[in-house]
């Protein structure tokens, strides 16, 4: 169920219920203002984890939160809301012009695990600053945030894409990153990888690398821009 009301936006979820234990309902707010609230609560409707009842109202200024369930359940639901609080707010917030994106945000929001340093690679190519923090944990970068997601997303599809055409993590980073850089279908890094020397194809079928995939990438992106200017 979802409801609307003047200057506050509800959504409410009723999951079920049960007599064999006792339930109990509470209420929690979570500061917030202007669209981080609206983001935030499509966060909490996506990932909250099964509990009896729960309720989101949207305002302005916060999120008011009920929850009804078993009190472990209710508990847990908190616990989760909180650390998805967090994670958001370590993404969006800047320092020095630079934010810190949690690897486990993206995978949160993304609901699959991808890899991060081509993520960092082609956020470069872009033209932003970006890269991998020491512990690998998280992303240093410059890009909104929007872009970041966006870039991710289109990994893991363009991943999914290739994995029965290419052999090879560098020739999968090859093939994903060419694609995504220049907007051309993954058919098309095909034959330009294979014209260009970088690319072979083994007798099961599947393409591979000859060459170190960063320095392929480098060379595909100025011989396509190359080609696209004369």
């Amino acid at each position: 169920m979802e409801t609307a009301r003047k200057g506050k936006q509800v959504f409410s979820t009723y999951i079920g219920d049960s007599a064999t234990m006792p339930l109990i309902k509470r209420s929690f707010y979570v500061q917030c203002r202007g669209s981080d609230c609206f983001k935030l609560a499509e966060l909490i409707k996506e990932k909250t984890p099964t509990v009896e009842y729960i309720d989101v109202s949207v305002t302005e200024n916060g999120i008011y939160i009920s929850v009804y369930g078993y009190k472990t359940d209710v508990k847990n639901v908190w616990r989760h809301i909180r650390k998805l609080v967090s994670l958001y707010y370590s993404a969006v917030r800047e320092f020095k012009g630079l934010r810190r994106v949690k690897i486990e945000y993206l995978v949160d929001k993304l609901k699959r695990t991808f890899p991060p340093r081509l993520l960092v690679v082609i956020i470069n190519h872009m033209g932003y600053r970006c890269e991998l923090a020491e512990k690998g944990e998280e992303i240093i970068t410059e890009a909104p945030l929007e872009l970041i997601e966006s870039v991710a997303s289109t990994i893991i599809c363009k991943l999914d894409e290739i994995k029965y055409d290419v052999k090879g993590i560098t020739a999968k980073y090859y093939v994903v990153a060419g694609s995504a850089l220049l907007g051309i279908p993954v058919d098309e890094v095909y034959k330009l990888g294979i014209k260009h020397g970088h690319l072979w194809v083994d007798n099961e079928g599947k393409f591979r690398l000859r060459v170190e995939w960063k320095q392929g990438l480098n060379e595909l992106l100025e011989k396509y821009s190359r080609r696209n200017s004369s």
